[in-house]
């Protein structure tokens, strides 16, 4: 995680946009970004980071488990199983032995059909939400969550 202080206009948003790699394609720009010597056409920069905006923008009828699983089906859950076909020949060939839990959650998240349902439930865990997963978002008309717990719901989105 990382925190970005300037004055505004100053290009801020601009820098970690290009960092996640969600620049528009339309864009000029000149230099190279690189990970680990790694260029950005050599992997996925959307699937090492993430820019979360400041701005917590929810429907807020919907709870907490409802706005993480329906961000879940738009994103949608892509070629997981072959992924995991690749990763897994991949570990084998470097005599790579795989974190059991994490093994069992990338098995689980690659099940035709239940991917929404163990990815957000995976989500909701990690981001400490348990306690509030049935209770509705809200907004300036409908109480809800607090506002920690809201910024959560962003970052999972």
């Amino acid at each position: 995680m990382t925190l970005l202080l300037g004055p505004p206009s100053s290009g801020k948003t601009t820098l970690l946009l290009a960092l996640a790699g969600k620049l528009g394609k339309d864009l000029k720009f000149s230099g190279r970004v690189t990970y680990n010597g790694h260029g950005m056409e050599d992997f996925v920069p959307q699937r090492t980071s993430a820019y979360i905006s400041q701005y917590d923008l929810h429907i807020g009828e919907m709870t907490v488990r409802e706005t993480l699983a329906f961000s879940a089906r738009c994103q949608g859950v892509g070629p997981r199983y072959e992924m995991l076909a690749e990763l897994s020949r991949r570990e084998k060939a470097a005599n790579i032995k795989p974190d059991p839990d994490i093994d069992v959650y990338m098995k689980a998240a690659a099940l035709e059909g239940q991917e929404t349902n163990v990815v957000t439930d995976y989500i909701i865990k990690i981001l400490g939400l348990e306690v509030c997963a049935d209770t509705m978002v809200g907004d300036e008309m409908v109480r809800g969550i607090s506002g920690g717990q809201k910024k959560r719901v962003t970052t999972g989105n």
